[in-house]
């Protein structure tokens, strides 16, 4: 057996070898291949592990110890394993420099495949014998708790007969932590464990041990690359505390206590451990503590209120654990009754006058015990309904606003009535009197009015408490508020709306021959279009209901394919296309649209060239919809039956053939249509007049480029309609470029080799004295994203591809950039990455601040977003160029044309601020004397941001602490 170090003894090399531990590497290798026994390799270290000088044993152990981590689980046998252990329990009595590498060791053991039995018990009662863990420094305390819950996992039946002192054992060495990575590891597994072994007589030893900590006070270290939260020691923690129901016990007299503190955070925690304890304890072992609670949880709701994020939170954290107090006890009726009764009581003066400020308090905390169980919620609706009516029902006039909160009030309950299904185990009385007093609102009210509007989310919550004949009642306040709803505010079109689909499943024959009958018969020909957008959109939600899907179906088909009113089509096709995208039914736009209602085959059959651009435009959109849907079978069939008749010339069959083309699965081959296609839109789109059907033409190209197989025909196809374009170039079309750009922007996105060679052409024609401006838009038209523009292969980092062609492309002329380069450089860099911005500041920094300088309202606002982005982090490259940028934004704070750049300029400025107060002070008076100006902006926003900055400004050089982070 030969070791990878020199014939000198062990002990000599490790003195003076300082590559000692790269060595072992090898040794690891070896008994990884079975050439080498462990046993042999601690023979070997014999010396080492026996030597009179401790920092030597040290080391010896630590070379163990390190082989030992680097091997696999299963490496070893039990018997090389039981040896280990033996060798490192009499390890442990040895100098405490030792200590260290013995317990990497024993946590490296703990991992191995063929633990042999009984060494488990050996090995811990040897360390908590042995090793004081508190004693140990943080890394060797965080392998005590690893080796020592390792084994809680892997030995519990073994651990579990050792019995009391394990369970003391861990209780010791984990007592008077203080480190909060080490304790976030231990608030992680402590519950596993105690719910795994029984704790005998020291559970509340074992809980005292956490409830030292709670509630947390911590403050993490804003420059921990890994951060610790509190709210994530704080949510273990409470984990620990609840364990067993044996633990939650002890937790509910400390956090009692707790809840006096002063400090919101700890009431807080305290509201969230109480929840944790209600769901573990069962009501009679709570019983005894319902009135402390409650007078505690009563204390935090007074006086009501609270105004700040942190008051509210807690409002909201007490309502939640009088939930979860009212759940815990509906196990026990009497208890739960009792305890309502209490309750109710406390409340009552607040809820007898709606007019109070304790009115919304009192009823959140009814409201709350009544979200606790079907119990609690018949109790607090039949006793609160008598007393909200006998408010609503005094002798004489009630103001409007306490008759808002009472109906209001009416509707929460019934909100909590149809979360319990309740509504058949109330007193049938209180519920008809409850009735009879909604349908008077209903009746009586103004339909914008907030009385109203809770009415009619009460009766949908609860719609099978209305009458038969009272219906008619709602049916028609629906229908009149939804056909004047341009005179209605929002919040009272939603109330009928939810109010009508609730009553549209429980009613459903009288829904269609009621409402549906009166909204779809309405005369919308002299109707405005947001009124007509707003009821067509209502109507086109039943057709996903079970049962409306023929009668809605039908009236829309009807509105597209009427010729007399196009307006009507118009919005019917916007509202079935918004349907089939958004409807969550790949059915409806396959199974009914396309193959029981032909909608594809009318739409075919219907389209023609009278009709408007904007008809035939929702055509498409709504077949392109309905193609989306469709298996690739189909879509390949549909493309054999209809494409080849197309002719688009015609602008109809343009549109038929964009509704057909726009999201075509990828897989749909189009060989033998491509050339032909390619080469009409190209020629349509050099020759028409019509903006609209130009940019048809120019999305299918981008499209069909981006699907196009990579074959030697269809590159073929590219290079010829290319050769085409560059001849249109020569003759100065303006049309020809952007064609090329379309084309471009489809190639670029799925990465195709010819997609550089576009880039270039366009990039050459920014000299150009006619073409140079189109061809700088040209490159906004390949940067930006469009929504509605499909394109099936889209390429990993093409955005960062655009980026380093056309800096590549411009990057020799940076001393000679003209307007167009410039501007066509600014809408690349709007779309490029902020991460590839950042690596590349060096060479973009300066073509941002040459942005900056231009004229064009587009270029300098793409540039400004990108600077204000760089300053607002503070980086290096803003804080070199101060002297450059500052002047160009107080120069653009005056940029009359576009308030967007004003306000951007200045809210730069303001970030600018931030950067060292020596570095500004040379700038601060000429700032604060430009910034004069602004001030008497004639937009309101300019005038606020300029208030602001020049403020900030102001104090730069002041003090320090009187800046502050906007």
């Amino acid at each position: 057996m030969k070791f990878p170090w020199s014939h000198t003894t062990i002990v000599d090399m490790i003195k003076t070898d300082q590559k000692v531990e790269e060595k072992c590497h090898q040794v690891t290798t070896d008994i990884i291949a079975g050439k080498l026994n462990v046993a042999e390799f601690v023979e070997e270290l014999g010396p080492a592990l026996t030597h009179t000088d401790a920092s030597v044993r040290a080391k010896g152990t630590t070379l163990l110890s390190n082989v030992l981590k680097d091997l696999p689980p299963d490496a070893l046998q039990a018997n090389q394993v039981e040896l280990l252990c033996t060798f490192y329990i009499d390890r442990s009595l040895d100098h405490h420099t030792v200590t260290p590498m013995v317990l990497a060791g024993i946590e490296a053991l703990t991992h191995m495949t063929n633990f042999p039995d009984g060494a488990a018990v050996r090995l811990l009662r040897a360390l908590f014998e042995r090793v004081p863990c508190q004693s140990q420094k943080k890394p060797e305390r965080t392998l005590y708790f690893q080796m020592m819950l390792n084994l809680a996992e892997r030995k519990v039946d073994e651990l579990k007969a050792w019995g009391v002192d394990f369970v003391y054992g861990v209780i010791g060495a984990i007592e008077g932590e203080r480190d909060p990575r080490n304790l976030l590891y231990l608030f992680e597994r402590m519950p596993s464990f105690i719910r795994t072994f029984p704790m005998y007589h020291l559970a509340e030893e074992m809980f005292e041990t956490f409830a030292c900590y709670f509630p947390i006070d911590f403050h993490p270290n804003p420059n921990d690359p890994v951060a610790i939260t509190r709210d994530a020691l704080a949510e273990h923690l409470a984990n620990c505390l609840c364990a067993t129901p044996e633990m939650a016990e002890f937790a509910v007299p400390l956090l009692m206590e707790k809840l006096d503190s002063s400090l919101i955070m700890a009431k807080l925690d305290s509201l969230s451990l109480l929840r944790k304890c209600l769901e573990l304890l069962e009501v009679a072992k709570l019983e005894e503590h319902h009135d402390e609670l409650w007078t505690a949880l009563k204390k935090e709701l007074l006086p009501a209120g609270g105004t700040s994020a942190a008051e509210k939170e807690l409002a909201e954290a007490t309502y939640a654990a009088v939930q979860a107090l009212a759940k815990n006890a509906s196990t026990d009726e009497p208890s739960a009754k009792a305890l309502l009764d209490k309750i109710l009581l406390s409340v009552m003066g607040g809820l007898t006058d709606a007019s109070s400020k304790q009115f919304e308090m009192s009823l959140r905390v009814e409201l709350s015990c009544a979200q606790g169980s079907v119990y609690c919620a018949v109790y607090v609706i039949e006793k609160l309904i008598p007393m909200l009516l006998a408010q609503l029902n005094v002798d004489g006039h009630v103001e409007t606003r306490v008759a808002n909160v009472l109906v209001d009030a009416l509707q929460r309950l019934c909100a909590v009535c149809a979360h319990w299904y309740c509504i058949d185990r109330l007193d049938p009385a209180l519920v008809g009197q409850m009735h009879k007093k909604l349908i008077e609102v209903v009746l009586q009210e103004a339909d914008g009015s907030e009385q109203k509007r809770s009415a009619l989310l009460a009766l949908a919550a609860v719609p099978e408490m209305v009458t038969s004949e009272n219906r008619y009642v709602v049916y028609s306040a629906m229908v009149k508020i939804l056909l004047t709803a341009t005179e209605q505010p929002s919040k009272t079109i939603d109330a009928a709306q939810e109010c009508l689909f609730s009553f549209a499943i429980r009613y459903q024959q009288e829904v269609k021959t009621v409402v549906l009958e009166k909204l779809i018969t309405h005369d919308y020909a002299k109707a405005e279009t947001s009124l007509v957008q707003l009821v067509f959109k209502t109507l086109g939600k039943f057709i996903l209901y079970h049962g409306y899907m023929d009668k809605m179906v039908k009236f829309f088909l009807s509105k597209i394919f009427d010729p007399d009113n196009e307006r009507l089509a118009i919005i019917a096709m916007d509202t079935l296309t918004d349907v089939v995208e958004n409807g969550n039914s790949s059915q409806l736009g396959k199974a009914e649209l396309y193959e029981q209602y032909k909608l594809l085959d009318r739409c075919f059959e219907y389209a023609n060239d009278k009709l408007s651009s904007d008809c035939l435009h929702a055509m498409a959109q709504l077949i392109g919809a309905v193609v989306k849907q469709l298996p690739v079978e189909e879509q390949h069939q549909l493309i054999l039956k209809r494409l080849p008749a197309l002719r688009l010339q015609q602008r109809a069959d343009l549109y038929l053939a964009s509704g057909l083309l726009a999201y075509l699965d990828q897989s749909v081959p189009l060989v033998d249509h491509f050339e032909n296609l390619v080469t009409d839109l190209s020629k349509l789109a050099l020759e028409t007049d019509d903006e609209r059907v130009r940019d048809v033409c120019n999305r299918l190209l981008c499209s069909l480029f981006n699907r196009m197989p990579d074959d030697e025909h269809h590159r073929g196809v590219l290079k010829r309609l290319l050769k085409m374009i560059r001849e249109e170039l020569k003759k100065h079309n303006h049309q020809a470029v952007v064609i090329l750009s379309w084309i471009g922007k489809g190639l670029i996105a799925r990465g195709h080799s010819e997609a550089g060679e576009i880039v270039d052409d366009i990039a050459d024609l920014l000299d150009h004295p006619t073409l140079g401006h189109i061809a700088a838009l040209a490159f906004e038209i390949l940067s930006i994203e469009f929504p509605q523009l499909h394109l099936p292969l889209l390429r990993n980092l093409f955005k960062q591809k655009l980026f380093v062609w056309v800096m590549k492309k411009l990057e020799q002329k940076v001393e000679q950039y003209a307007e167009t380069h410039l501007k066509a450089l600014a809408f690349v860099l709007a779309a490029t990455p902020h991460t590839v911005l950042k690596m590349n500041l060096s060479k973009v920094g300066p073509l941002l601040l040459k942005c900056l300088a231009q004229t064009d309202d587009k270029t300098i606002l793409e540039a400004l977003t990108i600077v204000l982005r760089f300053t607002r982090e503070q980086d290096p490259f803003v804080q070199d160029h101060l002297q450059t940028l500052i002047p160009l934004l107080l120069k653009l704070t005056l940029h009359q044309s576009s308030m967007k750049i004003r306000i951007g300029a200045l809210e730069c400025l303001l970030y600018v601020c931030k950067y060292p107060t020596f570095l500004l002070l040379p700038f601060k008076q000429s700032v604060l004397l430009a910034l004069q100006k602004p001030l008497d902006d004639r937009k309101r926003l300019v005038r606020n941001a300029a208030v602001t900055t020049r403020l900030q400004w102001f104090v730069v050089g002041s003090a320090e602490d009187t800046k502050t982070d906007k």
